[in-house]
């Protein structure tokens, strides 16, 4: 069943001529950003079957070396303290880093709302984005 905030996303999408793909279940979709510092971001948007938040995940940031994982979480740890709104996570099955967010919605504002969240979001990756390759490649 496709998600009513889906659709209001979508079509507050359309209204700003965004680019998105939907899922064919109609629960997620997907978008990319262009930023200054990375040189780009995609973001998933899950919505929750009751409408009433959604998470959004980035595509890898970045893929951690096997002998920079250990120092790494510090880097991350410090991420996390340093912005709200956004969690830092290292998948320790790839080391690879990548974001996520949650997010309380209005089924009739929620397009808006999503925009902002993954403005908000995109902008702290590309925030952190120099300290963390600093840290994989200093």
């Amino acid at each position: 069943m496709v998600s009513m905030a889906a659709n209001v996303t979508a079509e507050y999408f359309d209204s700003k001529g965004l680019r998105y793909d939907m899922s064919d279940d109609g629960q997620m979709i997907s978008t990319g950003f262009e930023l200054k510092n990375c040189p780009g971001i995609k973001v998933l948007i899950v919505f929750d079957p009751g409408d009433e938040s959604v998470s959004l995940r980035s595509n890898d940031i970045a893929r951690i070396p096997e002998e920079k994982k250990d120092s790494m979480f510090a880097v991350v740890n410090s991420l996390n303290a340093e912005f709200r709104w956004i969690k830092f996570v290292i998948n320790e099955e790839d080391n690879t880093l990548f974001a996520e967010d949650d997010a309380v919605i209005q089924l009739d504002s929620c397009g808006e709302e999503i925009l902002e969240c993954c403005l908000h979001f995109a902008a702290i990756i590309d925030k952190a984005f120099p300290q963390i390759m600093s840290s994989i490649f200093g």
